[in-house]
C-alpha cells in the first residue's frame, strides 16, 4: 500500500501565500510610492507657480522697472508686449505679482527663479494693467505703477530680494507670456536693525578700438616731411591716427559718466587717455593701447618685435611716462585670453605688479561672495592678481545669467538682477569684511553703468570703495593655492583656441613691417645715387617742377635726411600695430590700416602706361616713364620682358627718380621677324625684388627690307644679274648654232 506524504491544509497554505505576497508588497511599496511622486509632480495642479509656458503666443521684455524698494519709492515698471501670434490679440491684462514674504535661501534658488524653473508662489499682486488690442506682430508698451502704501508692499516686513512675476493672461486666463525678476526691498522703515554694508569697488575701464588713419594726416605725412616735423616729438601718432566720431561720441559720454559719479574708479589706457580733450580723474593706468598680454604670452614673441611692436612699447614704465599725471600705479588689464601663469610672469617682466581678471576665476566658485585678492609667486616674482567677482560683473557688463533668464535680457532686468543679487551677498554674511571687484566692459553702455551706479549709491548694504582700499584689503585666505592650479591648468590652452586670429594679425604686421624696412633699405636713394642720376634716365628739373607745383617753399624747408621722415611713418605704423593688439581692438580693420602705408609707400613709385610701340625695322627704342610722388629721391631698377623670342628687349635699366618727379628710361627692342609681342614692365629694388604694379605694353614689328639685311640681299641680286649678264656676252658659241 502506498502512503501518500502528508500535506498542510488548503486554508493553512492560502495564509502562507498571501503572507508572502504581502511581505513582497511591503518591501517594494515605498520605491513605487517615490516613483509615482517623481513622475507625477509636474502635473500636480500649483495655482500661481513659476512654471516655464511652452505654448506662449506673446513676448513680454521689461523695460525699466524700480529695483529698490523702499519704505517710500512704490514699485513701478515699463514693459514691451509683442503679439507673435497671426491674429490680433484682444482682452489681455498684464499683471504683476510677488510673494511678500519669500526670502531667497540660496543662489541656486535664485538662478532657479530667473530661468522660471523654481516652483515658488506669486500671491500677492502688486498691480495690473489692461493691454489695449494688438495687431500680430506688433508691440505695444505698458506702464503699471504702484504705491508705496500698496498691502502687498507693506507686507514686506523683510528687507532683501523678492521674486517678481511679470504675466501677460488673455480673457479666458490663458497665460501668453512671462518675465521673472526681482525687486530689493532695502532695511528703511522695518523693525528690524541693519548690518554692515557689503564693500563694493566699481571700475570702469578707458580703453578704446575705435582707431582709424586721418587721411589728411597721413598724406601729409607721406608728401610733407617738413609741415610733420615741425608738430615735434610724439605729435606725429596723435595726428594720423586718431579716434572715429563713434569713439569720440563715446569719450564725451564716459567724461560725463566719471563726472557723475565720484566712486565709480577709471583705470585708463594712457594712449586712449591722451585723445581725451579734457583729461578725466583716474585712479590708476593699464597697458598702453590695451596691449593683450595674455595673447602674447601664448604666441611666439620674437613675432611681436618683427611686427614692430617690442614689450617696452606697452611696459608699466612707458605707461607712465605716456601719462604722467596718473595719481596711483599701474595695472595688467586682462586681453583676450584668460590669465595664465605665463601670461602673469610676462606682465610682471614688463613692470606690472598687479593684474586684474574683470571676467573672474572659478576659483571658489561653490563659496560665498569673498574678496577676489590673491598674491602668487611667479619666475619673475610676486604679482597681486585682483578677481573680479564673476556674477555682478557679468552683469554690470550687460550679459544675463543665462540665456533662459528671460528678465534679463534687457537692461533693465539686469539691474534689477544686479541689485537683488549685492543684497542676497551681504545677507549670505552679513558680518564678514569683505572687498569685492565689480569690472564693467570696455565697450560698457554708459546709460546702463549710469542706472547701476545710481542705484548702488543709495543701497543702505552697498559701501562703494575706491582701488586704493581694495589694495590694502587681506587677501581671500587660503585662495592663492587653488588660483595657483587653476593658472597652472590653464596655461598653453587658450592659446590654441585663440591662436588663430591673432597669428593672422600678426602675419599681416610683420610683412607690412618688412615692406617699410625694404624702402628704406633697397629703395630709397642715398646721398651718392641722389646726387648723380643714372645715365640712362632723363629727370626733369626738380627745381622748376617744384615751382610749378607751388610747393618750393616746402621742399626746401624739408630735412635733408629721408630717414626722419621714414621714421615718423614706422612709429606711425607700430602705433597702429599696438592698436590693433589690444585685448578689444578690431584687430583685422586697425592691421589693414597698418598695411595701408607700406602699400602707399610702395605705390607711391609707379610706371606710366606705355603706348603701343609699332617697329619698322630690326631695332628700335622703347621709353619708359617712372614718376615718385615720395618727398624723397628713390632708386629702382626697371624690367621689361616680352612673351617672344622673335622679338626682345634689353630687360633691365636702373633709374633714380628724383622726389615729386619722373624720370625716362629707353629700353632697346630688336626684332628678327614680323609679328606681335607683349612686355611687362615691372619695378624691382636692388635687391631684385619686385614692388609696386606691373605695367603691360605691345610692340608691333611690320619688318620691311630697308635696313642693312635688306641692302645686302639686293646688293647680292645686282651682282648675281650682272654676273648672268658677263656670261652672256662672253660665253663660247657651240658650232652647231
Amino acid at each position: 500500500m502506498i502512503q501518500t506524504p502528508l500535506r498542510p491544509s488548503g486554508r493553512t497554505s492560502q495564509r502562507t501565500h498571501a503572507f508572502n505576497r504581502w511581505a513582497r508588497w511591503a518591501r517594494i511599496l515605498p520605491a513605487i510610492i517615490l516613483l509615482l511622486a517623481l513622475v507625477m509632480t509636474p502635473w500636480l495642479p500649483t495655482p500661481a507657480l513659476a512654471a516655464p509656458n511652452h505654448q506662449n503666443s506673446a513676448e513680454v521684455a521689461l523695460r525699466w522697472s524700480t529695483p529698490v524698494v523702499t519704505d517710500k519709492s512704490g514699485y513701478a515698471l515699463r514693459a514691451t508686449v509683442t503679439n507673435t501670434a497671426n491674429q490680433p490679440m484682444e482682452n489681455a491684462h498684464l499683471g504683476v505679482s510677488t510673494s511678500a514674504l519669500y526670502s531667497f535661501s540660496s543662489r541656486a534658488d535664485m538662478q532657479a527663479w530667473s530661468e522660471g524653473h523654481a516652483r515658488i508662489p506669486t500671491p500677492d499682486v502688486l498691480g495690473t494693467q489692461s493691454v489695449p488690442t494688438i495687431p500680430a506682430g506688433q508691440s505695444i508698451e505698458v506702464s503699471v505703477n504702484v504705491p508705496a502704501d500698496q498691502d502687498a508692499i507693506r507686507k514686506m516686513t523683510s528687507w532683501g530680494p523678492k521674486p517678481v512675476r511679470l504675466s501677460l493672461s488673455d480673457g479666458q486666463s490663458r497665460v501668453l507670456g512671462d518675465v521673472f525678476t526681482f525687486l530689493t526691498r532695502t532695511w528703511d522703515g522695518l523693525p528690524t536693525a541693519g548690518t554692515p554694508a557689503l564693500s563694493l569697488t566699481m571700475v570702469m575701464p578707458l580703453i578704446s578700438s575705435d582707431w582709424n588713419i586721418d587721411d589728411k594726416a597721413m598724406t601729409a605725412l607721406m608728401t610733407q616731411p617738413g609741415a610733420e616735423s615741425e608738430s615735434g616729438p610724439g605729435k606725429d601718432k596723435d595726428q594720423s591716427v586718431t579716434l572715429t566720431r563713434q569713439g569720440s561720441r563715446r569719450q564725451e559720454d564716459q567724461s560725463q559718466l566719471l563726472a557723475k559719479h565720484g566712486s565709480l574708479q577709471a583705470l585708463g589706457d594712457p594712449v586712449y587717455l591722451s585723445a581725451f580733450a579734457n583729461r578725466p580723474k583716474i585712479q590708476g593706468l593699464i597697458q598702453p593701447a590695451d596691449f593683450d598680454i595674455t595673447g602674447y604670452a601664448s604666441q611666439n614673441q620674437d613675432r611681436y618685435a618683427r611686427a614692430g611692436v617690442t614689450p617696452e612699447s606697452w611696459s608699466a614704465q612707458t605707461a607712465a611716462k605716456l601719462y604722467p599725471d596718473a595719481a596711483s600705479g599701474t595695472y595688467a588689464w586682462q586681453g583676450k585670453q584668460e590669465w595664465t601663469m605665463e601670461s602673469i610672469a610676462a606682465a610682471r617682466r614688463a613692470g606690472y605688479q598687479t593684474v586684474i581678471a574683470p571676467q573672474g576665476f572659478e576659483v571658489g566658485a561653490g563659496t560665498s561672495a569673498h574678496t577676489g585678492k590673491y598674491t602668487i609667486d611667479t619666475q619673475a616674482g610676486k604679482v597681486t592678481v585682483l578677481s573680479a567677482q564673476r556674477e555682478l560683473s557679468n552683469l554690470a557688463r550687460g550679459n544675463p545669467s543665462s540665456t533662459r533668464a528671460t528678465g534679463e535680457q534687457t537692461q533693465a532686468g539686469q539691474t534689477a538682477r544686479f541689485m537683488a543679487q549685492s543684497a542676497f551677498y551681504q545677507m549670505e554674511q552679513p558680518y564678514a569684511e569683505r572687498s569685492l571687484l565689480v569690472c564693467f566692459d570696455a565697450d560698457q553702455d554708459t546709460q546702463q553703468a549710469d542706472r547701476i551706479m545710481t542705484e548702488l549709491e543709495h543701497a543702505p548694504w552697498i559701501h562703494l570703495e575706491p582701488m586704493d582700499n581694495l589694495m590694502r584689503a587681506p587677501d581671500f585666505t587660503g585662495g592663492s593655492s587653488g588660483l595657483l592650479k587653476a593658472l597652472e591648468a590653464d596655461d598653453g590652452q587658450d592659446g590654441a583656441k585663440h591662436g588663430d586670429s591673432s597669428t593672422a594679425t600678426l602675419d599681416s604686421l610683420i610683412a607690412s613691417r618688412v615692406d617699410i624696412d625694404r624702402f628704406a633699405s633697397s629703395i630709397l636713394a642715398d646721398s651718392q645715387q641722389a646726387s648723380q642720376p643714372t645715365a640712362s634716365a632723363t629727370t626733369g628739373k626738380t627745381d622748376s617742377q617744384a615751382l610749378a607745383r607751388q610747393d618750393a617753399d616746402t621742399t626746401a624747408r624739408q630735412p635733408k635726411d629721408p630717414h626722419q621722415w621714414l621714421n615718423r611713418l614706422t612709429a606711425a605704423h607700430d602705433d597702429l600695430a599696438l592698436k590693433s593688439l589690444g585685448g578689444t581692438a578690431n584687430a583685422a580693420g586697425l592691421a589693414d590700416q597698418a598695411g595701408a602705408i607700406s602699400h602707399r609707400l610702395l605705390d607711391g613709385i609707379s610706371i606710366t602706361p606705355s603706348e603701343s610701340l609699332n617697329v619698322v625695322s630690326e631695332t628700335a627704342s622703347m621709353p619708359v616713364t617712372v614718376s615718385n610722388s615720395h618727398p624723397y629721391p628713390v632708386h629702382a631698377r626697371i624690367s621689361a620682358r616680352t612673351d617672344s623670342m622673335e622679338i626682345v628687349t634689353s630687360r633691365m635699366a636702373d633709374v633714380v627718380i628724383p622726389a615729386r618727379s619722373e624720370a625716362q628710361v629707353t629700353f632697346k627692342v630688336r626684332v628678327a621677324t614680323a609679328g606681335r609681342a607683349n612686355v611687362d614692365i615691372g619695378l624691382l629694388d636692388s635687391q631684385g625684388r619686385p614692388f609696386g604694379q606691373m605695367r603691360r605694353a605691345q610692340i608691333t614689328s611690320n619688318l620691311r627690307l630697308s635696313d642693312m639685311s635688306g641692302l645686302l640681299i639686293i646688293v647680292f641680286a645686282v651682282l648675281l644679274g650682272l654676273l648672268g649678264l658677263w656670261r652672256q656676252f662672253h660665253r663660247t658659241k657651240d658650232p652647231d648654232e
